[in-house]
This record gives C-alpha cells, sequence and structure tokens, in this order.
C-alpha cells in the first residue's frame, strides 16, 4: 500500500514501516534493503491472489474457467484495494526499482502455468494455437487489464458489461 501510495521514491522505509504499524528496525530486521521488501511483497501478493482467483474460478472447462478467472479479476481491480495496490506497485514502482524484470515476471510464471493448466486438461479446446500459445495470451489479456486499471480504470468493462466483454474475448483467444 505504501509503494502505491508513495512510489518508489516516496515509500521510504520510514513510510512503509508506519504504514504496517511496525517500527523500521523491525523492517529492517526482515529486509536488507526497500527493493528486497518490494520483490518480497510482489511475489507474496500474486501468489495469494493466485490461490484465491484460481481455486475459486467456477466451472469445468475450459472457457467457463477462464472467463471466470478473468471476470474475478477485474472485479478484484476495481474492488480490493490491497489488489488495486499490488497491480499499481508492480506496473509504476517495480520498473524503478528492479533492473533485472526476472524478480517482477517470477510470479507471471505461476500465473502462466496455472493458465497451461485449465487449457491442456480441456479436450474440447480446438483452438489453432497450443495450449501454451492460449495461456500465453490469456496472461497479455491480465497484464493489458492491470496496465488499464492502473492507467485508465474507466475502460475497463464494468460490473454491467463485464460479463459479455470477458466471455468475448475468451471466446477471441479460444478460437
Amino acid at each position: 500500500m505504501a509503494f502505491e501510495e508513495k512510489g518508489w521514491r516516496g515509500a521510504t522505509f520510514e513510510a512503509i514501516a508506519e504504514r504496517a504499524g511496525v517500527t523500521r528496525g523491525a523492517l529492517h530486521h526482515h529486509f536488507r534493503d526497500k527493493a528486497t521488501l518490494l520483490g518480497e511483497a510482489l511475489s507474496w501478493g500474486w501468489g495469494e491472489y493466485a490461490d484465491r482467483v484460481f481455486t475459486d474460478t467456477p466451472g469445468s472447462d475450459a472457457t467457463s474457467r477462464l472467463e471466470g478467472l478473468l471476470v474475478e479479476y477485474v472485479r478484484l481491480l476495481e474492488t480490493d484495494p490491497v489488489f488495486r495496490a499490488l497491480a499499481s506497485s508492480t506496473v509504476l514502482v517495480a520498473p524503478q526499482a528492479f533492473a533485472d524484470t526476472s524478480a517482477k515476471g517470477a510470479g507471471l510464471d505461476d500465473w502462466h502455468t496455472r493458465v497451461l493448466s485449465i487449457v491442456a486438461s480441456d479436450s474440447t479446446v480446438t483452438s489453432s494455437l497450443t495450449p501454451a500459445q492460449v495461456a500465453g495470451l490469456v496472461l497479455v489479456l491480465l497484464q493489458g487489464l492491470t496496465v488499464t486499471a492502473v492507467t485508465r480504470p474507466q475502460d475497463l468493462p464494468h460490473s454491467a458489461n463485464r460479463k459479455p466483454a470477458i466471455a468475448a474475448l475468451v471466446r477471441g483467444v479460444l478460437s
């Protein structure tokens, strides 16, 4: 939350400790520097939300599971302040913090694996793309939705038309 509120430079150890309700010393005890703390926060956040989103995605076929995943993802971007802070920190803060983007991409590797599992386990998917290519496109959609939520949230599909818009995207990816 402190990274979203204050940005990379403004999120000092003092500001982060204050936001977390701990002492600066306690923060330093667990994290050697601000980049390490951000990396751990991003890793934890994307892992935590992956567990929630993928576990709660209804349906037995790839189409309904991917639609549910994307609908829930957009809903979280709109309504969950911690998830929005995670998205914002990933898009706006992490590029300033990490010269090596592999730390930022590690969480996406897990999401890719989970999406790949959904697509590969459904024999009814008849896409001309491989399951790995489909999973890659779903990740492109997730990343695009994340950037949109941070930079132009009014462009996200809102609740009234979210399901049909997402269904059209999934049909496009799977066809």
